[in-house]
């Protein structure tokens, strides 16, 4: 993503603005929430919409938003009632790439299809059930039942709308069953349906990132744009599409980011990484990212404790004394999220 995009995305992504009314229209107005970090994904809802973390966790305990396989293929959060529709459009492509990974295990499709079932009536029949209760019942069917055969049988599951993550049972996921309505609509109205969604929440795009969030083909995705009759707006020499006229905003002067936040996620620049220098991979595999005027810029991790969080920032560019104070701001805002008093350190 270049920098000219971000004061528009910032708007679509509503991490500017108003917030939005409560973690449920927080993943419905994104589409989907990148959350194969649990933890860090729950960040990524409540800063858009003032939540605290115990206000975000009964959301998804409640069942407002399941988390499951759905997209590329990893973990997003999802609302129940778009879960249909999203699964029509995206599972095709990503159960192709599940089951060429799998052939790979030498796992058939016969025996895939007869996995997904043991996954499916196990949790059917017996509730909140975690992965290793599943893996109990993989085993007395004689299926592989550890390591990358047991995430797959469980992955299709959930692609076939089988099975989602339900309750955590202490610091455990489990999985429930669903029982999905049809999708809504013709094939063509559920592309039209995608482009629209992906455009209110990321937007302004091109339709390569459109293809990269849904796992679309190119020809596919272009398809989606043009049935869904979307405005275009021309920014930095690109022609990208929205779903309605858009206005720049003001960029904060830093963020603290999760580290699979949807915004970026998928607009990780060359120039940012090139800038970030050969430690870039530690960044990533921290707990979040710190942006600042819209660039990565380094990361942060949390500690936390009973009473207090402690934040620690690490930036790869100097840091000057109004985004010193953002950061602060920003760090206030993570506290108030865990309903804990920040500790901040900063190093540059």
């Amino acid at each position: 993503m270049t920098l000219a995009l971000v004061p528009y995305r910032l708007r679509a992504q509503r991490l500017v603005g108003p917030p939005l009314d409560s973690p449920a229209d927080v993943v419905g107005h994104l589409g989907a929430v990148q959350s194969q970090d649990h933890g860090t994904s729950l960040w990524s809802i409540g800063r858009r919409c003032d939540a605290t973390i115990t206000e975000v966790e009964a959301a998804f305990a409640a069942g407002d938003f399941v988390r499951t396989h759905v997209l590329r293929p990893t973990w997003h959060h999802v609302r129940v009632d778009d879960l249909p529709d999203l699964l029509a459009v995206t599972s095709p492509r990503v159960q192709q790439q599940l089951v060429g990974s799998v052939r790979r295990m030498g796992i058939d499709e016969k025996r895939l299809e007869t996995g997904t079932s043991v996954v499916a009536e196990a949790v059917r029949a017996h509730g909140p059930t975690t992965r290793a209760e599943v893996a109990e019942h993989l085993a007395d069917a004689g299926l592989e039942h550890t390591g990358s055969p047991l995430a797959h049988y469980v992955m299709n599951a959930e692609l076939a709308g089988l099975v989602a993550s339900g309750p955590m049972r202490g610091k455990q996921h489990t999985y429930v069953p669903l029982d999905l309505p049809a999708p809504r609509g013709t094939d063509d109205e559920r592309l039209a349906w995608i482009a629209r969604v992906y455009a209110r929440g990321h937007g302004p795009f091109d339709p390569r990132d459109l293809a990269w969030w849904t796992t679309l083909t190119l020809t596919d995705a272009r398809r989606a744009v043009e049935l869904a009759d979307l405005a275009t707006v021309e920014i930095d020499g690109q022609t990208l599409h929205t779903d309605a006229d858009v206005e720049p905003v003001e960029v904060p002067a830093a963020m603290l980011l999760s580290n699979f936040d949807e915004l970026i996620s998928y607009t990780r620049d060359p120039a940012d990484l090139d800038r970030l220098g050969p430690g870039r991979e530690q960044i990533f595999r921290a707990s979040g990212l710190l942006l600042l005027d819209g660039a990565l810029a380094g990361s942060w991790t949390r500690t936390v404790r009973p009473e207090t969080v402690e934040i620690d920032v690490r930036a790869v560019v100097p840091v000057p004394r109004r985004a010193r104070s953002a950061i602060e701001l920003e760090a206030a805002r993570f506290g108030r999220f865990l309903q804990r008093e920040p500790v901040l350190s900063v190093a540059s």
